[in-house]
């Protein structure tokens, strides 16, 4: 049968979409029974195996291509890009979607029919063997489940890392220069590591991948390359403001402004530490115009490259000085973020070319000075100052401090505590707590942190008077400084942070997910710090409050009356769900009606962001009798703008007066002191307290 044939493939669809059908669920058990698999058994013969790389092959089916069956000359492994296809191996079937995995033996059968319009793979032809004898256990292992003869299929946790290996790969494969399939091998084992380190990982959390985690490590691994934040939310299969705005709700910072820090914090690492000409750093952080670089420089930095290179040979040379102590700061402890455009003109800077590079290499006045001074304040020291001040314990760390807290933690004992990277033994009462995202759901309790991330620590709600400010990434040598018995991060701030291993060195560390949702962060923060009681009569206090609420609300609001939430930017307006910015409070807490269309169109239909932005030309088709619009200094302009159109003018909330606005900042927030605040001023605003 040819299936190249539009009016055959059908026949040859219907046929084969049967089959696929009733043998997935053969295909199904075995895979699952293959996820169960040893993978520290098959990581032991892959590191005794040796690899050649045969081919690689990206095809794109369409038009009713398929691939008859046929005998894989070598093992393989075959990576969906695009679409879904049934692919059989050996006459099993396979439903393959994008990112999928298969696996499968030399002189295996592969066929593949595509089940959708087009289906796009890649498949490596490789060859390994054991050049060195086996001992008897890996002998064994080898014969019962040698990774290179088995036939296994599997969706990965994090599948995006396996596809841009791939892709790289294929690449450089079709260059046929040696050097660059001596590379195709590197990658090749780096994603055999790969699929091999998730699989397990997965086992262990199930689940579907994590979006941010997948940002932030590929940020942070490929940040010297160019990189469009088109093409990375292509990848991620998802739209480029549900990309920014999930990651700005974790990190605290759109992805572009935080590989625009990555590589800035890796150009002060080679200004420092290298005598590479400022175009050859340039160029290593991603950036091939300098001058463009430079301006970015300065703008995190407050120095350009040339400065900053200067301080930092003078730092080089006070060191020398075993008596001195640097006053000179390298790095900015707090580096300014800024939104950048890409169309801004370039700019030059007088002395930032590479001719600035090859100066004299003599010390300068500056540092002539700074050594005098320091040797002279060495010379001054008296003889029972002992050490540097660097040294000395501060107020707040002082040893009475310390000591006090591990005695506590020793009569209080630890317990075992199960997160979503393992178990971890903590404090029964943690007292000095470090976290990244939770800072209002442990100071409801009445524990203030030491120090959270620069995005939450801004949290209009919530005093964080004396809270240092770890950064984004967390930055460990600040953590340390703290000396914290918890660490509380979710898993936006992990990886990126150094890897959770690098955490849990400094202090015991759990990960734990975010609700978004008062009661349920409170109780499961009351878990953690020991404080249920406190946990529990917060959550009563709090029902006691929403049942206040709701009278005062009741007797003040008919009840056929509808609401809107809306916020408005330059690009289009949006219209919030019931998950943040007043719409839980509105909508679950007081049990106030949506306007319809928000109630089917985003509240019913099963959508995850928070928000969805529609068009001006349809916004009034969404706006309720009354309308709440979320302002801030972000998006003041654009409000201000849009009230001057005919469409704002003849929406029925203003008409009739009925338009309340609310700060963004603050109902952005969902930590129960931000929320408390919350139904505070929405229930002043609704029963007319606020006038």
């Amino acid at each position: 049968m040819d299936g190249n044939s539009l009016g055959q493939r059908t026949i040859f669809d219907i046929i084969t979409g049967r089959t696929c059908s009733y043998r997935l669920h053969t295909a199904d058990f075995k895979r699952e029974k293959e996820l169960t698999m040893d993978w520290d058994e098959q990581i032991l013969l892959w590191n005794q195996a040796a690899v050649k790389i045969m081919d690689i092959r990206h095809r794109l089916l369409t038009g009713g291509e398929a691939v008859h069956a046929y005998k894989l000359p070598t093992t393989a492994f075959l990576l969906a890009a695009q679409g879904q296809a049934c692919v059989k191996i050996d006459g099993k079937a396979h439903m393959m979607r994008r990112f999928h995995v298969l696996h499968s033996g030399k002189d295996g059968t592969l066929e593949i029919v595509p089940t959708a319009d087009k289906f796009a793979y890649y498949l490596v032809f490789y060859k390994a063997l054991f050049p060195f004898p086996l001992g008897p256990t890996l002998s064994r292992l080898a014969e019962q489940s040698g990774p290179f003869h088995a036939s296994y299929h599997v969706v990965p946790q994090n599948p995006f890392f396996l596809y841009d290996s791939m892709r790289r790969m294929e690449r450089l494969w079709r260059k046929e220069k040696g050097l660059d399939h001596l590379q195709v091998k590197a990658l090749f084992y780096g994603f055999v590591h790969e699929l091999l380190r998730q699989m397990p990982e997965k086992e262990a959390k199930g689940g579907s991948p994590d979006l941010v985690t997948q940002i932030l490590r590929y940020i942070d691994e490929h940040y010297e390359e160019s990189i469009a934040m088109e093409d990375l939310a292509e990848l991620l299969d998802c739209s480029i403001s549900y990309m920014s705005r999930v990651f700005k709700a974790q990190v605290g910072t759109s992805p572009i402004d935080y590989l625009i820090q990555i590589r800035m914090d890796r150009a002060r690492e080679r200004l420092a530490s290298t005598e590479w000409s400022i175009q050859k750093i340039a160029q290593s952080v991603g950036y091939a115009d300098v001058y463009y670089f430079s301006r970015l420089f300065k703008k995190q930095s407050g120095l350009s490259p040339i400065q900053f290179r200067k301080r930092a040979e003078i730092q080089r040379e006070v060191q020398h000085i075993p008596s001195a102590r640097s006053t000179l700061s390298i790095v900015s402890e707090s580096p300014f973020l800024y939104s950048i455009d890409e169309n801004e003109n370039h700019y030059y800077e007088e002395g930032d070319t590479e001719k600035a590079m090859y100066r004299d290499k003599k010390t300068s006045l500056a540092a002539v000075m700074l050594l005098c001074l320091t040797l002279l304040l060495s010379a001054c020291q008296t003889g029972g100052n002992q050490g540097s001040p660097a040294n000395q314990p501060s107020a707040a760390q002082s040893p009475s401090t310390h000591a006090g807290t591990k005695d506590s933690n020793k009569a209080d004992g630890t317990r075992v505590y199960k997160h979503l990277r393992g178990e971890t033994a903590i404090p029964k009462q943690p007292k000095r707590i470090v976290t990244a995202f939770h800072v209002g759901q442990p100071m409801a309790l009445g524990v203030k942190p030491l120090g959270s991330s620069t995005y939450i620590l801004q949290n209009p709600a919530i005093d964080t008077k004396g809270m240092e400010d770890l950064g984004v990434p967390l930055n460990l040598e600040k953590i340390t400084s703290l000396d914290p018995d918890l660490i509380i991060l979710i898993d936006a701030y992990v990886e990126s942070g150094g890897g959770y291993d690098a955490f849990s060195k400094i202090a015991p560390t759990i990960v734990i997910e975010p609700y978004y949702d008062p009661v349920k962060d409170i109780a499961l923060m009351g878990d953690i710090l020991g404080k249920e009681e406190e946990a529990k009569r917060w959550t009563e206090e709090f029902e006691k409050k929403i049942v206040a609420a709701k009278k005062q609300v009741n007797e003040a609001i008919p009840a056929n009356e509808t609401f809107t939430i809306v916020s408005f930017f330059e690009k289009s307006p949006r219209v919030y769900r019931d998950q943040n910015m007043g719409g839980n409070i509105l909508y679950k807490y007081l049990g106030l009606k949506p306007q319809q269309k928000v109630l089917s169109d985003l509240i019913n239909s099963g959508q995850k962001p928070p928000y969805s932005e529609v068009s001006a030309e349809v916004l009034s088709e969404f706006i309720g009798d009354n309308l709440f619009v979320a302002v801030n200094d972000g998006n003041r302009a654009a409000f201000e703008s849009f009230k001057k159109t005919g469409i704002w003018n003849n929406l029925g909330a203003v008409k009739n007066g009925k338009v309340y606005t609310i700060d963004y900042d603050l109902f952005l927030q969902s930590d129960p002191i931000a929320v408390t605040k919350q139904v505070d001023l929405l229930t002043n605003i609704l029963t007319g307290k606020n006038k």
